[in-house]
């Protein structure tokens, strides 16, 4: 027996204005999602960024609370030579400003070391019980990315050439304390004499992160500040 088909039976269906509709709120919902995804990245980039600002300023901070402190006060210098002298992270190397090696600004800047309050970039001491000295400062970045770099370097027999601990000619391992991803703004150090004649060495740091996704009216603050005060420990008999 042969059997036929309904010509009439209908079919259920979406219509085109209701596939339109459908198409325009998930395209909302997957450009709010998206967003929103964006946005989250950017916080934790951000705030990874951050982190890293504070950890590498709490590691220079902590390397000075550990060196500077087993040192006596009258061999601890500080200079301000942040006008005369810039660092090439290209070469790894701290250069004059003018070219010149006998720089007579370069040689003035540390003929004495800094009167009691007043700020300067660069600090040489010698520790306890050693030979060399050590020597943290910072300088300005010859790019011209406007990054600035805290440094550290040893040498011997500072004690009347103290110009020479980052001489550009020097042959010395220059380390830079400050990754490419934290710029330093500034590094300022000041001290007091106590009444023991010991120094009382202030620190302070201000630092920020070189990748920031937020506009400059963002209500998040990018600059990061970290102060340090280290007391020498001098012996008086």
């Amino acid at each position: 027996m042969m059997r036929l088909f309904n010509t009439k039976e209908k079919y259920e269906g979406f219509s085109l204005v209701e596939m339109l509709i459908t198409i325009v709120i998930m395209g909302v919902v997957m450009l709010t999602a998206s967003s929103t995804l964006t946005t989250l990245i950017k916080i934790s980039t951000v705030s990874s960024n951050k982190t890293r600002v504070r950890s590498e300023s709490e590691f220079v901070l902590e390397l000075v609370r550990r060196t500077v402190r087993n040192s006596n006060p009258s061999d601890v210098y500080i200079f301000d030579s942040s006008d005369v002298r810039v660092y090439d992270p290209g070469t790894n190397e701290v250069l004059n400003n003018d070219g010149n090696p006998q720089s007579p600004a370069v040689l003035q800047a540390y003929t004495n070391s800094l009167a009691e309050n007043v700020t300067g970039n660069e600090i040489h001491f010698r520790p306890y019980g050693y030979e060399s000295w050590i020597c943290i400062a910072y300088f300005p970045s010859t790019n011209a990315d406007g990054m600035g770099y805290i440094l550290k370097t040893s040498a011997p027999n500072l004690s009347n050439n103290q110009a020479s601990c980052f001489d550009e000619d020097a042959s010395k391992y220059i380390i830079a304390l400050n990754s490419e991803v934290v710029n330093v703004l500034s590094f300022d150090i000041a001290y007091t004499i106590l009444k023991d004649s010991n120094y009382l060495i202030r620190f302070d740091i201000e630092s920020e992160p070189t990748q920031w996704y937020f506009a400059e009216g963002a209500p998040v603050k990018k600059v990061v500040h970290r102060q340090a005060v280290v007391s020498t420990e001098g012996i008086l008999w």
